[in-house]
């Protein structure tokens, strides 16, 4: 069989790779939760199973007559150690159990121990495996000295071009068409077809060759290795995190970056399996390749700067939208130094090994000492640098750590290089003035009514990098509003008072005798303020503490809910939590920002609503936020349609008073009944936080009601559901992603008023008479709102 199929193999295993990792972070992220210390023990014990892998069977290799034999046993062996994680961590209960105990009875430490222990159990084997092929596949591959550099360069790049195209496949294809479940399947399948070709290959079995020295004549090159590790993880997760503060932070553009860098690799793998047999000069190509990756880091911290500018002036000039361009220059802004960055991996290894003398174990020790550096690198950068230094100097730091490795290899070549060092004190002096820029910040700007230019007149009056987001306050006027990563929260103009307030009022005025509330997200604090007025206990889960930091200055909307001693704040995913807690709520709300946002999506499943239900008392409600533009009506029907599949007694509420962009839905232990006279004695001990809202009676809070159960039946017939393994919102109508358009949908959704919603309230026939009316002319209201969005759209 040719060396072409066994070059497709080693494609195809990277491919497979990549894709466990994406899905092993998805399952565990919705069994663990999404806080940063969450996903940085999953990454990290991928990233050292990995290590350890390519350190074991690096050495085993060396022992090995036929390592391809061995390679093809370990690509079997991570198709069943996989489906064995799958299935412990889908459907073993005692799994759960176990984080649910640690959950509810241990601290911080223990909670954080166990984590890394029931990752460990799952990942650990079929990552470990994960991280021999490399090893094996050298050992089998490089037979020449005088090709050593060009044939790991091959299998090298050959490996991250199929990562980079099961990043790409996940983000984009397989998970949107194939689920969850099929996609794992489908990485499996890769496994099996690899183990299929390497089975009906025939190949040379020499025999295996005693290890003569434990070390290698360069293996100062692992230490350097380290650094390449912890510059490219360090920049990776900088550069996502920086991206994410322009909007980009979808599933999809976290996988076009990952590919980015993945492409980059693989092409500087490339360039070296050209070059590096020829060369003499191996460290001075090294030195130089750092002080460009250097470079480079600068120019693509200068374009993020101007991210907004540049992607808003390419859409003024090509027919692209300004999203898509800015998805490509994301593209190109982590491919271009990741070129660089593939190059000194390769090379690394060429300077290491020297010759082919115990080339498994050598490979294995480079890749081990490389996977250190990326776990110390993605830990370092996510919770020491960019916290305490800031995003822009964390990318001072690693440009400066990429110019002393040069420093370190021009003082071994010595004077040979008069130019490099040149170009390594201009770039250094230049780089390093950066930290003087007037500013150094990373925010969206707030744009104008054609949502292209920016708005003027706001004050940035809070900003920090935190470590799930960046947080930003802004002030004009009277206004203030609060930005995570670009993503408006919440605010203090009428529309998002009235989504605030009312997404705590309306339910609660609907629940017996509530004691226990939860929101999901604390914002501004507005909610969990409007919360407390009714008398209530209130759980607000939030993922970020610069959030809560930020509270005080919303202090005339929240009424200093942040102090409150009725006010428990949750630092932890809100999914998590509401799944692990054993406290009992009488009502749920969840409201998040943006349902393409990072993890959003599943903030809006049956699964998620199903713990909802699952936390809630006997009489308990549940309230979703639910935008009604910036998402197609199929989109909009597909929510409620989920919602409705696991709270069957749903209404849909929209506010009155003036024009808004939301709907709550409601969900309820039985058909909505609402006395009003009773609903009236509950609005006193809000009176003034509904008043503010221009809701002075208890007929325009009544008159919210938009959909009865009926009508919302007749709405979502035929719809499907969104659920964690096919989780249709996540890739649905991105050409509308933070499009604002209320409209369409509004009007849609009032053809559906077809029920007599008098029915859902017990009153006297006056009472009722008077709610007629109030329903009739909200329906008016409705209409004119309809047109004045219109009418805001054509202008």
């Amino acid at each position: 069989m040719s060396k072409r199929l066994l070059y497709t193999a080693i494609f195809v295993s990277g491919a497979s790779a990549l894709i466990y990792q994406l899905i092993w972070v998805r399952l565990l992220g919705l069994e663990f939760g999404v806080s940063s210390f969450a996903v940085a023990t999953v990454v990290a014990v991928f990233l050292l199973g990995l290590g350890l892998g390519s350190y074991f069977f690096g050495r085993w290799s060396e022992r090995a007559r036929d390592p391809l034999r061995i390679y093809m046993y370990v690509e079997l062996g991570i198709a069943a150690t996989s489906l064995i994680a799958y299935l412990v961590i889908e459907s073993l209960p005692v799994y759960r159990y176990l984080y649910e105990y640690a959950y509810n009875n241990l601290g911080f430490y223990g909670l954080s121990l166990a984590r890394l222990l029931l990752s460990t159990i799952v990942l650990l084997p079929p990552v470990f495996l994960i991280g021999g092929t490399m090893p094996l596949l050298a050992k089998f591959f490089v037979r020449d000295s005088a090709r050593l550099g060009s044939s790991f360069s091959r299998i090298y790049y050959l490996n991250t071009l199929g990562a980079c195209a099961g990043a790409l496949l996940t983000g984009f294809v397989l998970v949107r068409h194939f689920g969850v479940a099929g996609t794992f399947m489908i990485a499996v399948g890769g496994n099996l077809l690899v183990a299929l070709i390497i089975a009906l290959s025939k190949r040379d079995t020499g025999d295996a060759r005693p290890a003569e020295n434990e070390r290698a004549p360069y293996s100062y090159m692992l230490v350097f290795l380290f650094l390449t590790g912890f510059i490219s993880l360090g920049y990776e997760m900088l550069w996502v995190r920086i991206l994410s503060t322009y909007g980009l932070s979808t599933s999809q553009a976290f996988a076009l970056i990952l590919a980015g860098f993945l492409l980059g690799f693989s092409v500087g793998a490339w360039v070296v399996a050209r070059k590096v047999d020829q060369r003499q000069d191996l460290e001075s190509w090294f030195s130089a390749v750092s002080i460009v990756t250097a470079l480079s880091g600068a120019v693509v911290l200068l374009l993020f700067r101007q991210f907004e500018s540049v992607t808003t002036l390419l859409a003024d000039a090509t027919p692209v939208s300004q999203l898509t361009l800015g998805l490509a220059l994301a593209f190109t802004a982590a491919f271009i130094p990741a070129v660089f960055m593939g190059i000194l991996f390769p090379l690394g290894v060429r300077i290491y090994a020297h010759d082919i003398d115990r080339i498994g174990a050598k490979a294995g020790n480079t890749f081990f000492s490389n996977t250190l550096g990326c776990v110390l690198g993605s830990v370092l950068t996510g919770f020491v640098l960019i916290p305490f230094v800031g995003m822009w100097n964390t990318t001072l730091v690693l440009i400066n750590l990429s110019l002393l490795i040069a420093v370190a290899f021009l003082l071994r070549v010595g004077g040979r290089a008069r130019t490099q060092w040149v170009f390594l004190v201009v770039i250094a002096v230049v780089a390093n003035l950066l930290v003087f820029a007037d500013s150094k910040t990373f925010h969206a700007e707030l744009k104008g009514p054609d949502l292209r230019t920016a708005a003027e007149g706001f004050d940035i009056i809070y900003y920090e990098e935190g470590l799930s987001g960046t947080v930003t306050a802004v002030e004009r006027g009277d206004y203030r509003g609060l930005f995570v990563d670009g993503q408006n929260v919440s605010g203090t103009d009428p529309v998002l008072l009235a989504d605030s307030k009312m997404l705590a009022h309306v339910p609660l005025l609907l629940a017996e005798e509530p004691s226990v509330a939860l929101t999901v997200g604390y914002g501004t604090g507005t909610t969990s303020g409007s919360m407390l007025l009714h008398g209530v206990k209130v759980h607000a889960v939030e993922i970020e503490t610069k959030i809560i930091d930020a509270a005080p200055l919303f202090s005339a909307v929240n009424y200093a809910s942040y102090a409150d001693p009725n006010l428990t704040i949750v630092l932890d995913d809100a999914r998590n939590y509401i799944a692990t807690t054993d406290e009992e709520f009488s009502v749920i709300v969840t409201d998040v920002t943006n349902l393409k946002y990072q993890r959003n999506p599943y903030l809006y499943t049956r699964e998620y609503f199903e713990i909802m239900r699952d936390a809630l008392g006997a009489d308990g409600v549940a309230a979703a936020w639910l935008p009604i533009g910036g998402l197609s009506f199929e989109d909009l029907r597909i929510l409620i349609a989920t919602f409705d599949t696991v709270f069957p007694h749903t209404t849909a509420w929209y506010f009155t008073q003036f024009p808004t962009h939301f709907i709550i839905l409601v969900g309820t232990p039985a058909q909505t009944q609402v006395e009003l006279d009773e609903l009236n004695e509950k609005m006193v001990k809000v009176e003034a936080d509904l008043r503010s809202l221009n809701v002075d009676n208890v007929y325009k809070l009544a008159s919210m009601l938009l959909l009865g159960e009926s009508d919302i039946d007749a709405l979502v017939d035929g719809a499907p559901i969104h659920t964690d393994d096919r989780p249709i919102l996540e890739y649905s109508d991105m050409d509308l992603y933070n499009v604002v358009d209320v409209a369409p949908n509004l009007g849609r959704l009032m053809e559906f008023q077809q029920e007599d919603l008098l029915r859902y309230f017990v009153g006297s026939e006056r009472q009722l008479e008077e709610l007629v009316e109030h329903f009739d002319r909200y329906i008016s209201h409705y209409r004119d709102y309809i047109r004045l969005y219109e009418q805001q759209r054509t202008n």
